[in-house]
């Protein structure tokens, strides 16, 4: 059994001979087991307990035991009490949610103040298949689908190596002592219903070929996504776009959809995979971000902030700093050489009227574009240049007065161009590529 561990370890290469090991260890047959093993493995390690004061004088006893297990070991110890009830209805979590949060927070603590580099976990493989039966019942990604993952950052979990048939024989045949928790055997938690019940009457096997399937469908689907990324996004005015055309040519187009957004959920992940086929314009959104559909992309960004801000352009401004970065010039019209970048604003100083204000365009306003005579909204403006819905709100004016100036970056009113009687020039040019 020593030996099947230590192949594991090498196999996956969990744990390399200047590691320093924290072993998590509650009490039970399956972290006493662990500790047992890796004592007569040549590693370096400590352990760490947390006690979760949620079975009385149990778990005093539970913390009681691990550390006289670790002064018998003469390894170091470390352990924590919490209120853990308090913690899960101030965090509106489950009891296990928060103890799950709880340990993996002390855990790191320990971890990062005595130089440890590794957590190890007793996770064993029957575990494993019970978390892939718990995912499929609840309809879970493929991501999910592989049961418990060997190594997560700087966690690792050696003993899915091992069956609880054999942790048992181990701990049998060792004469070893361990503390049972009777939680472990109420069929109020789904995972204990499923161990109790519903394992029984399964293969084994055939769960854990499920789980290394799943792994190798998977790890395609991962450089699938990571060639769509590369190919067929881009980052643009802040916001990601997820080029459309070739993604509803995927087989694994919803599956696909969802590891690219993963991290910015939770969604309603129907409500996205149904963009690709809605209209310009629908979006899906979170408390952070949303995603919506634009001609050719899905347009991922987060939620613009709703508060109005206005910036005072004073006359002698030359630089704009905040939110909209602008430079700002004067010049003699007769020294004046004409620009040819379309996003610098060239306009008539002597037609404006100081302060002038800089804003996020609204719906109702209206200017004359250049070249043009009649007025247009500024809305209708940025649907005919198909600008981006990102692209919209993240469009400034400068008004003198009441009036329009410009957009910023893209056209002036026709009444500030330059004309024969001009004496100044106004040059305004945006910091930022706003294209």
């Amino acid at each position: 059994m020593l030996n099947t561990l230590s192949q594991f370890i090498s196999q996956h290469n969990l744990i390399s001979s200047d590691d320093k090991l924290l072993l998590a260890v509650s009490g039970g047959k399956d972290s006493v087991c662990m500790m047992h093993l890796f004592s007569e493995l040549p590693y370096e390690f400590g352990i760490v307990h947390c006690n979760f004061k949620l079975r009385g004088d149990e778990s005093e006893l539970d913390e009681q035991f691990v550390g006289d297990l670790a002064k018998d070991l003469g390894v170091e110890f470390y352990s924590k009490s919490f209120d853990t009830v308090l913690y899960a209805r101030n965090n509106s979590l489950s009891i296990q949610m928060a103890a799950r949060d709880l340990r993996y927070q002390f855990f790191n603590e320990v971890l990062q103040k005595y130089n440890y580099t590794k957590i190890a976990t007793a996770h064993h493989s029957d575990d494993s298949v019970e978390t892939l039966l718990i995912k499929k019942s609840r309809k879970s990604s493929l991501g999910a689908l592989q049961g418990i993952s060997i190594k997560n950052g700087n966690i690792i979990r050696p003993m899915l190596a091992l069956s609880v048939q054999q942790i048992e024989g181990y701990i049998k045949n060792q004469s070893i002592k361990f503390r049972l928790d009777k939680s472990n055997l109420s069929s109020d938690y789904q995972r204990n219903r499923i161990r109790h019940e519903v394992m029984p009457n399964l293969s084994k096997s055939e769960l854990l070929r499920e789980i290394e399937e799943n792994k190798r469908i998977y790890s395609k689907l991962l450089s699938d996504t990571e060639y769509y990324l590369e190919r067929h996004t881009i980052e643009k005015d802040g916001a990601k776009f997820f080029e459309i055309e070739h993604l509803k040519n995927l087989i694994d187009k919803d599956e696909i959809l969802y590891e690219c957004l993963k991290n910015y959920g939770p969604f309603n992940w129907k409500d996205v995979f149904a963009l690709l086929d809605a209209e310009v314009g629908k979006q899906v959104l979170n408390s952070e971000y949303r995603i919506v559909k634009e001609r050719n992309a899905l347009c991922l960004s987060e939620i613009p902030s709703k508060a109005e801000m206005s910036i005072q352009i004073h006359e002698e401004s030359r630089m704009i700093k905040q939110s909209m970065p602008l430079k700002i010039e004067i010049h003699d019209f007769s020294s004046f050489k004409l620009i040819k970048d379309s996003k610098v604003s060239v306009l008539d100083y002597d037609k404006l009227h100081f302060p002038l204000t800089l804003r996020k365009w609204k719906n109702g306003d209206a200017f004359t574009p250049l070249g043009m005579k009649g007025r247009k909204k500024i809305s209708d403006y940025l649907i005919d240049k198909k600008i981006s819905t990102i692209q919209k709100e993240n469009t400034w004016v400068i008004c003198s007065l009441d009036d329009i100036v410009c957009i910023v970056g893209e056209r002036i009113n026709e009444s500030y161009k330059l004309v024969a009687e001009t004496e100044k020039v106004y040059l305004v040019q945006p910091l930022k590529n706003q294209s």
